[in-house]
């Protein structure tokens, strides 16, 4: 099955650090491929939520591997 943005909305956002860790490299190869990713451009709510998720969730976390 194909990630979609929803799927990927849910990874983010997930407490368990060692799922966030294992996600990383899934999310990178979603935004990475426009064929996967198309949906990013028609749905900007998603898009936004995404970016709020990855910036509160990993970027504030207290786990460095999540962080970076």
């Amino acid at each position: 099955m194909e990630p979609s943005m929803e799927y990927c909305l849910a990874q983010v956002l997930q407490k368990d650090v060692g799922k966030r860790l294992q996600v990383g490299q899934e999310l990178i190869d979603y935004f990475s491929d426009k064929q996967k990713s198309s949906d990013l451009e028609h749905d900007q709510t998603m898009l936004d939520k995404m970016v709020d998720g990855l910036s509160t969730s990993w970027v504030n976390s207290s786990n460095y591997k999540v962080r970076l």
